[in-house]
């Protein structure tokens, strides 16, 4: 791969990620799930968690398939299954439809994981710029976001209209994303696909993973955290419900949100160099747990603006640890692989979780379920913390 090649790459990628996720579904798809599929809040969380198990039996060999075949091909085959989850949604009319909707995007991001973030990693490595990961990443999550904020502000008008529209609106971007990943062009990749490779790359990578106890960290640090934001972010719709706001605003929240997002995601790189990276762990920690717990203790409308909090993290965690996990990944051959073994270990624990937040919530209600999981992360947090600390020194 020359440089041009090289500079071609990251240009894609950016329009990869830039359209990638769903411009308008996010803002109401708790509230599409129940109005449109039929479904219950409890119903959700265990079609999530369920759907979720084949985010986990799917990761690592995914990883390991594009270690071999190329992440080229698995993020375009993981495209046109997130295609078709997206023309699912779009058309839901039952829970039945869901649940396809939702299969299809678990096997589809899947896919997906891991090999988008080694294909840019390996294209910055051929470069001579693996360094810039951080940078790069930020970026392009960042543009994410900004799109996100101005693309929300249209949804709670929309949706008043007719909430399948901002469901069909985000079926374009998906496209967008499949074309700039077909002109991806191919890094150096391991060899031909075998499925002893396959198996033996998965025991590989599994195993390097465990060994190192950077790896370890990080791969308990991702799978608190991001399960965490997770069930959090299936809160949002039925939290404004209760605190009395109205669908139309909708929009305008996950335009602050998005906005603060795009601004830790864009500014990664500086917001790190000033706290350093041990209070950036501190930071992603406390800004998770204190909202989740301020808002089940107070259940008021402002109290729905703490999201806002949580959106720093959103925005953060995905280059911050990504450049962090990859930094301490030193085999190439293996690194599609660990980055899977990661995400599924993240989904391991987003599987469970949503399972036992969906029977807390059918006990307990949403607000004291929210004190829980606010509790849980501080808790948590602070014992990983604490590990952190010791792996440092």
């Amino acid at each position: 791969m020359n440089q041009k090649d090289v500079y071609r790459n990251i240009a894609l990628y950016k329009y990869f990620v830039l359209f990638n996720e769903p411009l308008f579904r996010g803002v109401i798809i708790i509230t599409s799930l129940q109005a449109l599929a039929h479904m219950e809040l409890s119903d959700i969380f265990l079609m999530e968690s369920l759907v979720m198990v084949l985010c986990l039996l799917f990761d690592i060999p995914a990883g390991a398939l594009a270690d071999l075949i190329g992440r080229k091909r698995t993020i375009v085959i993981g495209q046109i299954l997130l295609i078709g989850s997206s023309i699912g949604f779009a058309v839901m009319a039952s829970p039945l439809s869901a649940w396809i909707s939702n299969i299809f995007w678990a096997v589809g991001i899947s896919f997906q994981s891991g090999a988008d973030k080694a294909f840019l990693q390996n294209t910055l490595s051929e470069g001579g710029i693996g360094e810039q990961y951080k940078d790069i990443e930020g970026r392009a999550v960042g543009a994410r976001f900004l799109l996100f904020a101005f693309c929300s502000l249209a949804v709670g008008p929309l949706a008043e209209i007719d909430l399948r529209i901002p469901l069909l609106l985000s079926l374009p971007g998906s496209f967008v994303s499949f074309f700039a990943a077909w002109c991806f062009k191919e890094p150096a990749r391991s060899g031909s696909y075998e499925i002893k490779k396959q198996l033996l790359l998965i025991k590989e990578g599994f195993v390097y993973s465990m060994k190192k106890a950077e790896l370890r960290w990080i791969i308990g640090f991702c799978a608190l955290l991001m399960a965490a934001g997770k069930l959090w972010f299936f809160t949002y719709n039925p939290y404004f419900e209760t605190v009395g706001i109205d669908l139309k605003f909708y929009g305008f929240i996950f335009f602050l949100l998005n906005i603060i997002a795009w601004f830790s995601s864009r500014f990664v790189k500086r917001i790190e160099e000033f706290l350093g990276e041990e209070r950036c762990m501190l930071f992603m920690i406390l800004s998770t747990g204190v909202p989740i717990l301020l808002m089940g203790l107070f259940p008021v409308w402002f109290a729905a603006y703490l999201v806002l909090i949580q959106n720093l993290v959103r925005g953060f965690i995905t280059p911050f640890l990504g450049g962090f996990i990859n930094k301490h990944i030193q085999s190439e051959r293996l690194r599609a692989t660990v980055l899977s073994v990661r995400s599924s270990s993240t989904n391991a624990v987003i599987v469970l979780a949503l399972a036992g937040f969906g029977l807390m919530t059918g006990n307990l209600g949403l607000l004291s379920s929210l004190i829980v999981l606010g509790g849980t992360v501080l808790v948590l947090g602070g014992m990983s913390f604490r590990s952190y600390k010791k792996i440092a020194t």
